[in-house]
């Protein structure tokens, strides 16, 4: 995959372990965002999470990516592809951004790039998607970008809603 993703008003790249302590503090020590997504709980998690991106990233040519705002050049949240539950076989798109940039129609905007990676350069045949029922944004977001919803399946530690 081609990294720099650039739409008309984000661009999703590669994180450094530079990045830690800017994702940290605009996603992983924001409670609103952690309600849904849950996670690291200190910088060096957050750099253990990286670590694992980039590692995917070279594995499998796909990975979480951060998001950075191009008017600002201000990191929002993550976006990407990863191996659903870390292990597959199915792979998900997923999306998460600091509360503040809630509400603006980034998760739609970068959801919707991926996803042309994914069944474009990527090649894949298929990508899931999962959110907890009570992030009604993100259903929303799934159902506007195509997905349809299958059932619920326990993925990343949690019951959530199963979208293909």
């Amino acid at each position: 995959m081609t990294v720099p993703i650039l739409t008309s008003r984000l661009v999703l790249r590669a994180f450094t372990h530079d990045d830690a302590p800017q994702l940290h503090s605009v996603l992983y020590r924001d409670p609103e965002a952690m309600h849904f997504i849950g996670g690291p709980h200190s910088v060096q998690a957050t750099r253990q999470g990286i670590e694992r991106y980039v590692d995917q990233q070279e594995a499998d040519g796909f990975s979480f990516w951060a998001v950075e705002e191009r008017e600002t050049g201000l990191m929002v949240g993550e976006a990407g592809l990863f191996p659903l539950n870390g292990r597959g076989p199915d792979v998900e798109v997923g999306y998460a951004f600091g509360s503040p940039w809630w509400g603006r129609g980034f998760a739609t905007e970068a959801a919707t790039a991926i996803l042309g990676e994914a069944f474009g350069p990527l090649d894949l045949h298929r990508v899931v998607a999962v959110a907890k029922r009570e992030n009604t944004g993100s259903l929303n977001v799934l159902r506007k970008i195509g997905f349809r919803e299958e059932g619920d399946i326990h993925a990343w530690g949690s019951r959530q809603a199963f979208f293909v």
